[in-house]
This record gives C-alpha cells, structure tokens and sequence, in this order.
C-alpha cells in the first residue's frame, strides 16, 4: 500500500530533465511509483543546479531491468539499476528498509518494501528526505522544506540512530552546513559530540573524501566545526591543534582567503605543521600524491621572496615550475588577505611586489625565456661531443643554466659550447 501522497506539496513544482521524466513516466505507465530523491529535489528547492538525478521507486530491480533496454546492475542486491539514456546513467533504487548497521556503514540486511516512507526515513537529513514526481508533487514528511527556509541540518528521526549507522553522517551534517551556509540543529550537534568517538570506525579514504568537499565549499571556515565537535581529535589531532585558541583565528581565516583549489586549501589547514609533517598527516589522509607534493612545495615556500627583476622571476620558475609557483603565488596572496582581516592593515607594498612580480613573470613567459634545462640550446649529447662523460654533463648542464637564467641572450650553441670550453680547459 502506497502513503505518498502523505506530507505532499503540490504547489511545489520542479523542471525535472527530459531523460529523469521519461524514466519516471515508463515506471509509472507500467503502474509502480517513482520520484526523484534526496539532493536534487534539495538543490531544486534551494534554486540550485542539480549534479545528479537520482530516482527511488516502488518496482522491484529486476521490474527496471525488464522495464528499460539498457541497465547497469550497480548494486542490484541493494536495490540499484543505472538505467542508460545516451550516454549518461540515471540510478534508479527500489524502496527499501535498512537492517541494523553492525560495522557502523553498510546495513546487515536489506528489504525491499512498496512504502515510499520507509525509504525516506532511513535517510540521514531532513533536506535529502524530500521526494518529487510530477504526478504526486513534493513528498515531505520530516519536515526538510521547513529546515531549508530555517538553513538547518537536523537528522531524520532520532539523530543518535542515523548517526549510529553510519557514523560517516557526523561529517556530512558539517559538510552540508558549509556547503549551504547552514546551521546544525541543536538535537543533530549534541549526538555528534555525544557520538564523535565512532567516526574511528570510517576508513581514512571516506573521511577524507567528505573533509575535501568540506575544504572545497564556500564557506570553509565551518571545518573548524570539525574540531569544536570532537571529530578531529579523534583521528587527526594534528589538525584539531590548528583550532586551539591560539591558531583558530588564523586558520580560519587563511581558509577563508585562498581560492577554492584543493592543495591551497590542504595547505591553509595544514599552515602550522611543517612539510613533513603535512605529507605524513596527508598520507594517513589516504591522499594523491599530486595533492601531498604540491601541499609541500607550497608549505616549503611559504616565506618565499623573488625579487623584483627577471633573473629572479627566470630562477624562481626554473626551481619551482610555473604550476607550482603560481600555487605559491595564490598562497602568499592568501596570507597576505589573512593577515589584513586580523589586523585591519592593508598590505600595501606586499600587494604592489606581487603585482611588480607578476609583471615580471608575463614579460618572462611571452619572450620564452630559458628557465628549464630543456630550454637550453645545448644537450647532453653535444656535451658528449665535447669529451664529457656521466656526472660531468649534469652538472655542466646546471652550470649553463645558472649561467642563461642570469643573461638568456647567452642562451645559443655557440655561445655555450664556447663557456663550456673555456671551462673545460680551466679544469685541465
């Protein structure tokens, strides 16, 4: 027996994408429910883009798999089909009631049902329990509308139960309220704080995937709630020290200043640790190695100063690469923002350097001047020529680049086959 027609809205309308409507409608000719659910009704009611539409319905896997051409078994067992339109895939889920969660994450058992309610309320929050179809309008029964108009995360029914099965829950509610801008409900908090020694059962990768995302909002200052709820301490308490009453404000604001980049953003939270033990709190993070090597370049050059002529910009790019140096660049500037919304001092002359250096750097780039050893118009092979063998040639080869970054008009085979006999003779 159906209840979805309990807590509905039917003045709420959403423009569901051509390829969803078709997938609902199929579902609902051949006489089963089907709703778009969780975040994208949510990103729909907060006028928002949706990044994907995901359908929940009263038909069984095997009902989708007969009633679409093209299926995924994604996780069939736990009631998922892809359903293929074109080229993307739409996950269509059945009703279901979770079991008990003895690992603190998946359910032990699964049983599908034909009530839209008892799916919804497995769900963690509120704004991800609401669903929509055209032809029954906005299903809502926990309230999720009401708490998007008060910006507040609350948990579907007793939060200590929702937390309880996937302890991973205490870090999305914190997520979402950067994400969104929003508050965490007074009930939702306390079974965090009460419950925050659990999230020691959630494997490093999914803890960092949902820490990411935290970073990456607009809001990235609600990480520290992160600290404040315990969370931190519990599994990276080299973080939660960079929330001590000391060094929250320069944190918080640090993050607050650097572009939303997934390195800069690392780094801002990891400013107080030094580049080793960033790549040792990175690793347990479970992290790329991309993200640990340009976390450490940036935190290695963090008082880093070029100055203010092209030798220095030529040197400062052949040690650090243009990628990284404008990572470099984007964290000074950062700090330099941080440190004027503690202070209240506008760094003036800090701003017209950075400004004089990447001038600097555009005249650079344009004219393709030498920075890297492959720019040289001399190779190891031309060295070889010359007598050199082995270790010679590299360091004759750094020796020339020295040598180009100073006076680039050098930088000919002529001219450096000439120093390179001068100095060859010296050395005999």
């Amino acid at each position: 027996m159906s209840d979805s027609g309990r807590g509905s809205a039917a003045e709420f309308t959403i423009h569901v994408p051509a390829d969803v409507r078709r997938i609902l409608e199929t579902i609902e000719d051949a006489g089963y429910e089907a709703f778009v659910v969780g975040g994208c009704v949510r990103d729909c009611a907060l006028g928002l883009p949706p990044h994907d539409w995901d359908i929940t319905t009263s038909a069984l896997p095997l009902d989708i798999k007969r009633l679409f051409y093209r299926t995924v078994d994604t996780g069939i067992k736990h009631g998922t089909v892809t359903v293929m339109s074109g080229n993307h895939g739409y996950e269509v889920t059945t009703y279901r009631i979770d079991g008990t969660y003895a690992d603190g994450r998946h359910p032990d058992r699964v049983e599908f049902t034909d009530r839209l309610s008892e799916d919804l309320k497995r769900r963690d929050f509120t704004i991800n329990a609401m669903a929509y179809s055209d032809s029954r309008g906005l299903v809502d029964l926990f309230g999720g509308r009401e708490d998007l108009a008060r910006k507040v995360v609350r948990c579907v029914g007793i939060p200590y139960e929702r937390f309880g099965e996937d302890a991973l829950r205490m870090m999305r509610a914190i997520r979402f309220c950067a994400q969104l801008g929003f508050s965490i409900d007074e009930d939702t908090y306390r079974a965090i704080t009460d419950l925050a020694g659990n999230i020691r059962l959630v494997s490093m990768e999914r803890v960092q995937a949902e820490l990411t995302k935290t970073l990456l909002t607009p809001n990235p200052a609600r990480i520290s709630l992160y600290a404040e709820t315990g969370l931190f301490r519990q599994i990276l308490p080299e973080i939660d020290s960079a929330f001590d009453l000391c060094r929250r404000e320069k944190t918080v604001r640090l993050l607050e200043s650097l572009p939303p980049e997934k390195s800069l953003r690392y780094a801002g939270l990891l400013y107080f640790e030094t580049p080793e033990e960033a790549e040792r709190t990175l690793r347990r993070l479970k992290m790329d190695n991309q993200t640990i090597r340009d976390v450490k370049t940036i935190l290695s050059a963090r008082n880093l100063r070029i100055g203010e002529n092209e030798a220095d910009v030529r040197a400062a790019i052949h040690t650090y690469g243009l990628d990284s140096l404008k990572l470099i660049a984007a964290f000074d500037d950062g700090m330099t923002a941080a440190k004027e919304k503690i202070t209240g001092f506008p760094p003036g002359r800090h701003r017209a350097h950075r400004l004089a250096i990447d001038r600097l750097m555009n005249t650079v780039i344009s004219r393709h001047d030498p920075v890297n050893i492959r720019d040289l118009d001399i190779t190891g092979e031309d060295l070889m020529a010359m007598g050199m063998q082995g270790r010679a040639i590299g360091e004759m080869l750094d020796r020339l680049m020295a040598l180009v970054i100073e006076k680039p008009e050098l930088n000919t085979k002529e001219s450096l086959k000439g120093y390179v006999s001068r100095m060859l003779g010296h050395l005999q």
